[in-house]
């Protein structure tokens, strides 16, 4: 999965064929296909264990046990730290959101992150801190900033400390606003 989802972020779909993806994980074609049907069931394995695995690296830090405020925090710069680190996850997860596949894949990779995001939401709503708008609404403003700023990283962008705690700051600020 893992040679599949870096062929896909270095050359796009079209390279990224069962051939290919053998070829340079070093096995014969055959062999995907005992535990994958298609090439597409691969991709969506793949993108659905990317986003299990980067929502365990993320998730442990940002629980009950600290403010909303303290926990969105946590969570966003985790997030960054783990793209920042694996740029060839993150392209290959955002290839695969604007893709036919994602469709296909039906929203289950995003569901816990989403969860969890709405968990930070409905606390800090609960203890006053956030507006009162429907949790959908607030988690969209989670993710744009974040991505934003790490497609620009993939374009050579270096980011300072001090804005990504600008950025930081201003996802909390459009949930209390």
């Amino acid at each position: 999965m893992r040679t599949a989802m870096d062929i896909v972020a270095g050359d796009g779909f079209a390279a990224a064929t069962t051939a290919h993806i053998a070829e340079r994980a070093g096995f014969a074609e055959g062999t995907l296909y005992r535990h994958f049907k298609s090439k597409d069931e691969l991709l969506i394995a793949a993108y659905r264990q990317l986003k299990a695995d980067v929502f365990d690296r993320v998730s442990a830090e940002t629980g009950n046990a600290t403010d909303p405020k303290a926990r969105l925090a946590a969570l966003w710069r985790d997030m960054w730290t783990v793209y920042a680190a694996d740029m060839s996850a993150f392209i290959f997860g955002q290839r695969f959101a604007e893709s036919a596949l994602s469709k296909a894949e039906g929203g289950a990779a995003h569901e816990r992150m989403i969860g969890h995001i709405r968990g930070i939401i409905e606390d800090g709503q609960k203890a006053g801190l956030v507006r009162q708008a429907p949790p959908e609404t607030l988690v969209a403003f989670f993710f744009p900033p974040l991505v934003a700023m790490l497609k620009q990283r993939v374009q050579g962008r270096a980011w300072s400390e001090a804005e990504i705690e600008a950025a930081i700051e201003m996802a909390w600020a459009s949930w209390t606003g």
